[in-house]
């Protein structure tokens, strides 16, 4: 599992240097912005006390999809354990108010095995700085359902 996430974080790092090195980005628009990015969210909405914080780098195809190679860390409370994990996906821009995403992750708790999940969210930006979600997480010991109001500052 390691040498899998290994490999896949020098292929997003190596792919676009060769690609760069032979030319092979004329195809690509390189317009649409690309870079490090960091997010975080109230895990459960009952148990508002656990939060996940995402960083990694987003690197655009065009205007409305991006691939990303991401960290995430989850706090823990007396009824949970801390975790860590990793998780790579697509990002589409429907429209430019409205996203999808999909990942596929996995996530390290203390005392556990390693964990492979897929999660699929969406996002509805109402104002600038008000943005409905829903996610749907999959993971081998449990599924998640999460609708959410955010606020962006």
């Amino acid at each position: 599992m390691r040498n899998l996430l290994f490999t896949l974080t020098l292929l997003v790092v190596a792919l676009p240097t060769t690609a760069a090195d032979k030319e092979l980005l004329s195809l690509i628009n390189t317009d649409a912005p690309s870079g490090w990015f960091m997010s975080s969210q109230s895990k459960n909405a009952d148990q508002f006390d656990l939060w996940q914080i995402d960083s990694g780098y987003a690197y655009s195809l065009n205007n409305d999809i991006e691939l990303y190679l991401s960290t995430r860390l989850t706090s823990g409370n007396d009824n949970q354990s801390a975790s860590r994990g990793m998780l790579s996906g697509v990002n589409y821009k429907l429209t430019p108010k409205m996203s999808l995403r999909s990942a596929v992750t996995t996530e390290k708790r203390v005392d556990q095995d390693a964990t492979m999940g897929l999660e699929v969210s969406s996002q509805y930006q109402v104002t600038d700085k008000v943005n409905l979600h829903a996610t749907i997480d999959y993971e081998d010991l449990e599924q998640i359902y999460q609708f959410g109001i955010g606020f962006r500052f």
